[in-house]
């Protein structure tokens, strides 16, 4: 498993894991593993993508506890595909800028705002065909996941198409 992939999975465990020490933590009527919930949560906050291995076992432990409350109202279900993708989008993007360098960075912020510029030009401009305008949100969304996960040539590749659509539409 590659880096990218360790920081992915050790987003989905994260966050999947706040949830369940939360729910656990909050809800268990054993005080002390209550408080062990939230000792594990918070240690599962910190762990980096070299820490994949002990975040599975954090989250099965919790996934354990969590399991012992299933009758519990409250009790968090699994979400959806797209909603676990965008929360697990959320984490691995916080994953990253914490290990970004300044100039990393910049470089970010810079991409990202070429990408609003261009998106901006293309959405004023009159007579624009729809499709057109889909596809700029399209390659907008691209551009930017790629920045979030950290894909810098997919992220100059999608901000170079959406300049040449926005030179060949809205210029």
């Amino acid at each position: 498993m590659g880096r990218m992939g360790r920081g992915w999975r050790v987003a989905e465990l994260r966050q999947r894991g706040g949830v369940l020490a939360a729910f656990v933590a909050a809800c268990c009527e054993d005080e002390k593993r209550a408080r062990a919930a939230r000792r594990l949560g918070a240690r599962l906050a910190g762990f980096a993508p070299a820490d994949r291995t002990a975040a599975e076992e954090a989250v099965a432990t919790l996934e354990r506890w969590a399991d012992d409350l299933a009758d519990h109202p409250y009790r968090p279900v699994e979400p959806r595909p797209d909603e676990a993708d965008r929360q697990t989008r959320d984490h691995y993007k916080d994953i990253q800028h914490e290990r970004l360098t300044v100039a990393a960075r910049d470089w970010r912020k810079g991409a990202r705002l070429s990408l609003d510029v261009y998106l901006s030009q293309l959405s004023r401009a009159r007579g624009l065909d729809p499709r057109v305008l889909e596809d700029a949100y399209y390659l907008y969304g691209r551009g930017t996941m790629a920045l979030d996960l950290g894909d810098r040539a997919t992220a100059v590749r999608e901000a170079g198409r959406l300049r040449k659509l926005r030179d060949a539409y809205a210029w």
